[in-house]
């Protein structure tokens, strides 16, 4: 058995054990963790530059980005460092896996959630891409020992599972795979400030290297801007459609950006002063309204209701200006904390 850390070679599904708000960042504290680093999650959340949503149009795909380029970015911000392999699901050698554990500083797998066998919930519902923790690996037995510190069951309640997968499964599943290249070390909380200052600033100005793209608060108008797509498409289409904004809205975007914002402001109050009292309860308010909005949203798909889809747009736009002046009160309290 080729092992990492100290996996469990158990098996446990579990409500009380390390569970977290994103599936990557979750599994990365867990990883430092396992390394005696400890760094919130909302910390990693700010060095990525994920705060930043990335959209292209035409209700494609709103998120922060690839797996390995939010990696790569807080290695960027002077996080610890990671290097990102793409893997070949048809001829990815497994011996890669055995090197990334043998460097010892911990391994995140990035797969389809198909492939994650272990629990009836991926296997039931759509595919999507997640994030877990590889423990060990056994090439004989063709079985991997993760650690999954984001699975939601049914009800939308995170739980963490701990224990084997089956090795061909993942194989077959997986797109790319990073480990931590070196021991990690504190990270300086001046270091997380400057991050988030950057890249605050990028969501203001809506600053993005590629015209395809846009970004920050730009990308939420235009993604907003597009839910009038959803008024000219068949029943099958509109409900999908409204699924994908909920799922889109919800994981990665405005519900955990403002989750995590939240975090970081209590977190880093002391630094931040007096005001971040306000600012988290204004967070947790933004959060509230999106929830709202998100499940109106929800509804509105499985009942075939085109009618709402305006006051779906206003109300989101309502949200999307409260956010953006939410951000314009954090940053000069960010800036003053980044020169400490």
């Amino acid at each position: 058995m080729h092992k990492a850390g100290t996996a469990s070679h158990g098996q446990s599904v579990s409500g009380t054990s390390r569970t977290g708000k994103h599936c990557l960042y979750s599994s990365l504290c867990s990883v430092l963790l396992r390394m005696k680093t400890e760094v919130a999650e909302a910390d990693l959340f700010i060095l990525a530059g994920s705060m930043n949503a990335e959209y292209e149009g035409k209700l494609r795909a709103f998120g922060p980005g690839t797996f390995g380029n939010q990696l790569r970015r807080i290695t960027a911000s002077e996080g610890p460092a990671i290097q990102v392999e793409a893997w070949d699901p048809q001829g990815g050698d497994p011996d890669k896996l055995v090197k990334a554990l043998h460097a010892g500083y911990g391994t995140m797998l990035h797969v389809s959630s198909a492939a994650l066998t272990y629990h009836e919930v991926y296997t039931i519902n759509e595919p999507r891409g997640h994030v877990i923790e590889l423990c060990g690996l056994e090439t004989e037995s063709r079985t991997a020992q993760v650690s999954d510190s984001f699975l939601l069951d049914s009800s939308g309640r995170a739980l963490h599972y701990t224990g084997p997968a089956r090795l061909d499964d993942l194989l077959g599943g997986m797109m790319e795979y990073a480990w931590l290249v070196e021991a990690p070390a504190a990270l300086p909380p001046a270091r997380v400030h400057q991050a988030c200052a950057l890249h605050i600033r990028e969501y203001l100005t809506g600053r993005s290297g590629d015209p395809r793209i846009r970004r920050g608060d730009a990308a939420y108008r235009a993604f907003i801007a597009d839910f009038q797509l959803l008024s000219d498409m068949d029943d099958r289409e509109f409900r999908f459609f409204c699924g994908e904004i909920y799922y889109q809205l919800r994981i990665g975007t405005a519900l955990t950006l403002v989750d995590y914002l939240r975090d970081y402001v209590m977190f880093h109050q002391h630094a931040l002063g007096a005001e971040a009292h306000v600012i988290a309860d204004r967070a947790q308010e933004l959060h509230a309204g999106w929830h709202r909005l998100n499940l109106h949203l929800y509804k509105t798909g499985l009942q075939l209701d085109r009618r709402r889809v305006p006051t779906i747009m206003s109300r989101a736009h309502e949200l999307a200006d409260r956010q953006y002046r939410l951000f314009e009160r954090l940053l000069p309290l960010v800036e003053d904390a980044s020169q400490h």
